[in-house]
């Protein structure tokens, strides 16, 4: 019987008719999306049914007996659909435990009972590990400690019966073990056999059955003999039993200790490499023909060990000496054209497609190196020209070959662009230093000298090879990177590789300082040419490396004046291109960089004009500020302010006029904004920002005149911003009096003001007092905000200032007295309002 049966409802069991929403019988939706899942869950059930019968056919233990059959787990079964009557009354019996299973085939031991899931600690099956590998410890080492103590002890037949009875018994115990089912067993023992087989050696060579009796010597035959013996072991099959891993693991040790024990007592390095590596290549090729994992990785791993050790050996030599005499007479060529034989051998052998291309890009790199060590002096120079040369010829193949077989050129492709990237970062390095070097000969900015020459010391190779070594950098890049970057992109980084390159180079020689500096604005100008065609991020990171190109060159020409006005100029129309265009992230980027590069170029005009330095602020304000009424934009606003404010703090100190130089500034400023606000009606509240500014430069010129009498300046254009104010409130009924009289009133009481908080007690605090009562009361009787609030704020700070000489001979309680009254007061206040609310709601709440 199946759970989810389509004909029949789920929950009566009686057949459905076909196409019907509600079953007929039971009223239950069998069109709903619970029905949907619910049918989902019987499809699980089934198949979990169908799991179990099989398990259950292929379980080797024994029938179940009677009294557990006649004692099912849980009491009888019923049908699906059937009604389940539960039994509150009668306790369930305990379940009787199921029989344990008989031993697998395979020798490991199952377990005695369900599985807990929630039960935590070591598992059943390590158990038997941990023992037997602690047992298989302590046997070596008690054979250690008994060969030590008793070999003086022994003859020579007593130590050869000894060892021999050991090994025999240790190997014939582990395959009769296995043999039985016992597997973790059997591999302890073979663990503990081998060991003896290692140890038999030693003894041999101590007794001087192996010649001279050299260690290097006996332990390249005992890892030789562990090798053999523990592959023969592993690949022993005994009955149906798996074949033993740790003997397999074991030899691939061995190869590896023969190998390191052949080097140290032969001294034939090379050769000793290639023999362990054929060795080690053909253990793996018995361990992937008898479908061994454990063998084939232990070998591998020994064949990578030892080819590791002859290549390096070989390269070094050919570094040492690298003559034709050294490479082909004494070998080192041949060894390492073997190592490459040796990296291409595995996968045509296995005929692995993927694994003959890596073999074959691996040994293409150790062909090149071969071939070129001839041509190494030690000279960077000739080294650079040398990987340039052989990295082209890659890089052509790279471009020539199939795909199927491209992967063979890319890692001599890479490597060639990795010598080339390091020596094209020294040469960098030391133009660095070079540039670095001048600008601290030169601290001083706007030398009116354009002649200027840099100096420093030699890059340590050619800078001739900085060029085509970045272009065939980048060429390999593309070349990996086929069908994910545009031709486009192509030629931008190809143009951004020469003229930085070019730039470079020209600063490795003593030349004047225009050279580099003109290439390095032609490559910024490539740039931003490139985004202004294009568009998307391509564009946007043109324009970012174009601005970045722009300001270096300028402040690599900042030592020379006029240099520095031409370069910042072209930063500067560049970057006003760039604000100008629809792309938002480029007229950021534009908004941004124009206002510095046009201070730039204004200051550095200034020192050419031989001005000095106290004469850039005003210049540079007038042109930030030109410009950011030219582009109304808050980038271009902010970027324009904070360079006007640098240049004039880089001016004050040169200045001997303090006081007017920052009238003049300010009074320039509180135009461009008064302007900007009249052009712009985005920009109407730098109006007042603007008058602002005019107001503090007439009180800097004021203060910097030593004025007394303030009043004599202010008040007639106080009168004629109050009587403007006064016709455009007659004419307009919108226009709210703090926008009409506000700044009048402002300029007719804050001069004063200022003086009465200088000298309180004096007749200018007498008529500012009454000035400002007069004017709080017609704002009160008129409604004005704006006479006011002027006159409420200016008299109050009058009155503090006319009462403080006075506040200190008040004793402190009164002022504690006062304040308590207050907070008094304001306290019944709060208590009275909220009451009254209370009040409020409780009789709307009693409304019907």
């Amino acid at each position: 019987m199946r759970y989810a049966d389509p004909t029949r409802c789920p929950d009566c069991r009686d057949e459905l008719p076909a196409g019907v929403p509600v079953c007929p019988t039971c009223r239950l939706l069998v069109r709903h999306p619970l029905a949907v899942d619910l049918f989902s869950t019987l499809r699980r059930a089934d198949d979990l049914v169908e799991d179990l019968r099989t398990a259950s056919d292929a379980f080797p233990g024994p029938a179940l007996s009677a009294s557990a059959t006649a004692a099912p787990l849980g009491g009888a079964l019923v049908p699906p659909g059937a009604p389940v009557t539960p039994k509150r009354s009668v306790p369930t019996p305990p379940a009787s435990m199921p029989a344990t299973p008989a031993a697998s085939s395979s020798g490991y031991a199952s377990s005695t009972g369900p599985v807990d899931p929630s039960r935590t600690g070591v598992s059943v099956s390590s158990i038997p590990k941990i023992l037997l590998g602690l047992g298989a410890f302590c046997l070596l080492t008690a054979g250690v400690i008994f060969l030590a103590v008793s070999w003086s002890a022994l003859g020579v037949g007593g130590r050869t019966g000894v060892l021999l009875a050991f090994t025999a018994a240790s190997l014939s115990s582990s395959m009769l073990l296995h043999a039985r089912g016992l597997r973790i067993a059997g591999e302890s023992l073979s663990i503990v056999g081998l060991g003896m087989l290692c140890l038999d050696v030693l003894g041999a060579g101590a007794a001087g059955w192996l010649g001279d009796g050299s260690r290097g010597w006996t332990a390249s035959c005992a890892g030789l003999l562990v090798a053999v013996a523990g592959s023969a072991l592993g690949l022993l099959r005994i009955g149906s039993q798996p074949r033993l891993t740790s003997p397999q693991v074991l030899a691939g040790a061995g190869l590896a200790t023969a190998y390191l024990g052949a080097v140290a007592a032969s001294g034939h390095d090379l050769l000793v490499a290639h023999v362990a590596t054929v060795l080690a290549l053909a253990v793996a090729w018995v361990g992937h023909r008898a479908t061994e994992d454990a063998l084939l990785r232990s070998a591998a791993i020994a064949a990578l060990l030892t080819w590791s050790g002859g290549a390096i050996v070989a390269l070094v030599q050919g570094l040492l000496d690298p003559t034709l005499v050294q490479l082909w007479r004494d070998g080192t060529g041949w060894s390492l054209i073997a190592s490459a034989a040796w990296m291409a051998l595995p996968g045509l052998v296995l005929r692995e497609r993927r694994l003959a291309l890596l073999g074959a890009a691996g040994a293409a790199v150790v062909v090149t190196v071969t071939a070129t060590l001839p041509g190494i002096d030690g000279e960077l120079t000739s080294i650079g020209m040398l990987a340039l040369v052989v990295t082209s010829a890659w890089l052509v193949a790279l471009a020539a070959l199939p795909a199927a077989v491209r992967v063979v050129a890319v890692a001599p492709a890479c490597a060639g662009a990795a010598i080339l990237a390091g020596i094209s970062l020294s040469t960098m390095s030391v133009a660095f230093v070079r540039w670095t070097d001048f600008l601290a000969e030169n601290p001083a900015a706007f030398d009116r000298s354009i002649g200027l020459r840099l100096s420093g010391p030699d890059a340590p190779a050619s800078p001739l090879q900085l060029v085509p070594s970045l272009l065939v950098i980048a060429a390999v890049v593309a070349l990996l990177g086929r069908g994910r970057i545009g031709r486009s992109a192509v030629a931008a980084g190809a143009a951004l590789v020469t003229g930085v390159g070019a730039a470079v180079t020209l600063m490795s020689y003593d030349v004047a300082l225009a050279l580099p500096v003109g290439a390095l604005v032609l490559t910024a100008a490539g740039c931003l040419s490139v985004a202004l065609r294009g568009s998307g991020a391509a564009a946007t990171g043109s324009g970012v490396l174009g601005l970045a190109l722009a300001a270096i060159a300028t402040a690599t020409a900042l030592p020379s004046a006029p240099l520095a006005a031409l370069t910042a100029g072209a930063a500067a129309v560049g970057a006003i291109t760039l604000a100008r265009l629809r792309d938002d992230a480029l007229r950021a980027l534009g908004g941004l960089a124009a206002a510095p590069f046009v201070g730039l170029a204004i200051a550095a005009t200034v020192h050419v004009t031989d001005a000095g330095g106290a004469w850039v602020a005003v210049p540079v304000l007038l042109g930030v500020g030109i410009l950011a009424l030219a582009l109304p934009r808050t980038e271009v606003e902010m970027a324009a302010g904070v360079t006007a404010l640098f240049a004039l703090a880089t001016s004050l100190p040169h200045v001997q006029d303090a006081g007017g130089f920052s009238s003049l500034w300010l009074c320039v400023a509180g135009f461009l904004c008064c302007a900007s606000a009249l052009l712009t009606p985005a920009r109407r509240p730098l109006g007042g920002v603007g008058l602002a500014l005019l107001l503090l430069a007439t009180w800097v010129r004021l203060i910097d005149l030593s004025v007394r009498q303030p009043e004599a300046y202010t008040l007639p254009l106080a009168l004629a911003l109050l009587a403007l104010g006064l016709w455009r409130l007659q004419r307009s009924d919108e226009t709210s009096t703090v926008t009409a009289l506000l700044p009048g009133l402002l300029l007719v009481t804050v001069p004063s003001l200022l003086w009465v908080l200088s000298d309180p007690i004096s007749l200018r605090a007498l008529v500012l007092g009454a000035s400002c009562l007069i004017l709080t009361i017609a704002g009160a009787a008129l409604r004005w905000n704006a006479p006011l609030l002027t006159g409420a704020v200016v008299g109050t700070i009058v009155i503090l200032r006319e009462i403080g000489p006075y506040a200190g001979a008040v004793p402190q309680w009164v002022w504690i007295a006062l304040a308590g009254a207050v907070l008094t007061g304001l306290g019944i206040t709060w208590e009275r309002r909220v009451i009254e609310v209370r009040r409020t709601v409780g009789f709307l709440g009693r409304l019907r």
